[in-house]
């Protein structure tokens, strides 16, 4: 179903959009596009099929291991993921047999959830541009953006979630409310994070009607149903308790400024390794690890509200519209965490990919850029005893970038839900009228 009207608001008159009046072929990948995307995957797949670099995967190898072996997550051992992540686990674990097979196995899989992000960002780009050469920016941005991060991106599975995430994106700007609700249910009990999606989503549906409203929620609850009878077998819920004990990651924000002032000796803390990743222990680590959630809840649900204001006032209209809405609570999320796993910016990249078809593209490229550099930390650094100066600024730079992108975008979400300002920008930036033959 094509979108309900693209706006032409960052068009220009040399490269203008196709419009929705056109016929439905305008919106199908050439085959010069399936060739683009075969090549776009096949860096990740050489290097999920030949990299000894195993990362979280002996983990998720274990854990299903064990369940496929009869035991019972949060019972029989630990589980510390949302119930549908081991999900994703056992098909791997089966066929691979030992650890060496499972992370040939699993790297495809989530070689095949990379295609999938990218088949959906040519799409986009091809519905909203046609054959014009911006229809490529958000495929290209996401190609380089991903093959820098492989040494995550590719040795977590975040990679799953976030092709839901994207996907519900896509289903709910393209009217398929359903299918989004399912898509972002299921990411949820995947990972979590796209729980924050669920409020711009309602919104969205909302304005368009009861129907749509009710498809949503439909979708919702049919992708969570399965936890119910799971719940009699497997105390899956048991999986928070163990993120609410985490201590301040190394790589959070404000863990970063903290770092920072123990090395110009303003305060005392400790570089740990921790049971999931590296924190920061001592005294004024607990201190700001307390603030730090506090701020990560309350800036979470200020920038949901700032999205669903928006989507509430004025309706998105085309898909970097959505995505720049999307992208305010996504962000806030992840940059006010006291938890900020190198791999959580791939819960970004895609919409901010999209958000590159139109409109202010400086936020975007500000924050691939950030996710980009963010290799960085880990060449060469001491990395497993502490961060050494140059390394911590880098930190602080990537940090000081996603941030700085977020409030961006929160503060274009804040005025295109101001009907007057947005209408003036939009008539600034549109292009000037083709003269009449």
């Amino acid at each position: 179903m094509p979108f309900p009207g693209d706006s032409t608001r960052s068009a220009r008159a040399e490269c203008r959009p196709v419009s929705d009046s056109n016929p439905s072929a305008s919106f199908r990948l050439a085959p010069r596009h399936w060739l683009a995307l075969a090549v776009s995957v096949l860096p990740l797949l050489l290097y999920a099929s030949f990299s000894i670099r195993e990362g979280d995967l002996p983990l998720y190898f274990r854990t299903a291991r064990a369940f496929l072996d009869g035991a019972t997550p949060n019972r029989d051992f630990r589980f510390e993921y949302p119930p549908y992540a081991l999900l994703w686990f056992v098909p791997a674990t089966w066929a691979g047999g030992d650890l060496r097979g499972f992370i040939l196995a699993f790297g495809l899989q989530l070689t095949l959830f990379d295609a999938f992000i990218k088949w959906l960002l040519l799409s986009e780009g091809v519905r909203r541009w046609g054959t014009s050469w911006r229809a490529w920016a958000p495929l290209a941005a996401y190609f380089v953006v991903s093959w820098v991060q492989s040494v995550h991106y590719l040795k977590r599975y975040d990679v799953i979630p976030a092709a839901f995430a994207l996907a519900a994106l896509v289903a709910l700007m393209r009217r398929r409310e359903g299918w989004a609700g399912v898509a972002l249910a299921v990411g949820t009990v995947t990972k979590l994070y796209p729980a924050v999606l669920v409020p711009l989503a309602l919104a969205v549906c909302w304005r368009r009607g009861a129907k749509p409203t009710r498809a949503l929620l439909l979708g919702l609850v049919a992708g969570v149903l399965p936890l119910v009878p799971l719940s009699l077998v497997w105390p899956w819920w048991q999986f928070a308790s163990f993120h609410v004990e985490r201590g301040l990651q190394v790589e959070a924000f404000t863990a970063g400024l903290l770092w920072a002032a123990h090395q110009l000796g303003f305060a005392d803390v400790r570089w740990v390794h921790a049971p999931a990743s590296y924190e920061l222990h001592g005294a004024a680590a607990e201190g700001v690890r307390a603030v730090t959630r506090q701020l990560w809840v309350a800036g979470s649900l200020l920038a949901a509200a700032v999205s669903v204001r928006a989507a509430w006032r004025r309706p998105p209209v085309t898909m970097e519209d959505l995505s720049r809405l999307a992208l305010v609570p996504l962000t806030a999320f992840v940059i006010l965490n006291p938890v900020l796993s190198p791999q959580y910016l791939i819960w970004l990249t895609g919409a901010a990919a999209l958000a590159l078809l139109s409109g202010r593209v400086g936020p975007s490229v500000v924050l691939l850029v950030a996710a980009a550099i963010t290799r960085g930390l880990f060449a060469g650094s001491t990395y497993s005893k502490g961060f050494q100066p140059p390394y911590t600024l880098l930190l602080l730079v990537r940090n000081a970038m996603v941030l700085g992108a977020g409030l961006a975008w929160a503060r274009e979400t804040w005025r295109w839900g101001n009907p007057g300002v947005a209408e003036r920008l939009e008539a600034k930036d549109a292009p000037a009228p083709t003269p009449q033959a």
